[in-house]
């Protein structure tokens, strides 16, 4: 599908970067406004760690406001016990996966594979891969956290 322009979509790649996804979020909200057409015919979406949910909010358009709070929630989350996220009752894990349960349409995988693409490192062997084909919503929210 190519642009008026006579050239190829962009894909999008969105680094992993902790809680600097917010600055993410801002330049998904800041294409919404200037350039939206570049998130909607993006072929492929691509995300590691926290960017993963930066780009599955593009590819679910997730109300971004709301994600945007549910990481500044996680942080202040984080910073509470003396150890911060390393102390045994924060589970980031929880808060997204709780989050992702409510964002994410029950035909996620489908909304998802081939467009979504997610690295991860294989604990089996270290080698790192791109995850993108899915066989259930919970098959999407297990690859994010």
């Amino acid at each position: 599908m190519e642009q008026e322009t006579g050239r190829s979509p962009l894909s999008l790649s969105f680094s992993g970067s902790g809680y600097l996804s917010l600055y993410q979020i801002g330049a998904v909200k800041a294409l919404l406004h200037l350039a939206p057409d570049i998130l909607t015919s993006a072929p492929k979406v691509y995300g590691a760690s926290a960017g993963s949910l930066v780009a599955a909010a593009v590819v679910f358009r997730v109300n971004l406001d709301e994600l945007q709070n549910i990481i500044i929630d996680a942080a202040i989350q984080a910073r509470k016990p003396i150890f911060g996220p390393f102390f045994g009752t924060f589970n980031l894990g929880t808060i997204f996966r709780r989050a992702l349960l409510n964002f994410l349409p029950d035909n996620a995988h489908l909304v998802a594979t081939g467009r979504l693409n997610v690295a991860l490192t294989r604990l089996s062997d270290g080698k790192n891969i791109l995850v993108s084909d899915f066989k259930s919503k919970d098959e999407v929210i297990q690859v994010k956290y």
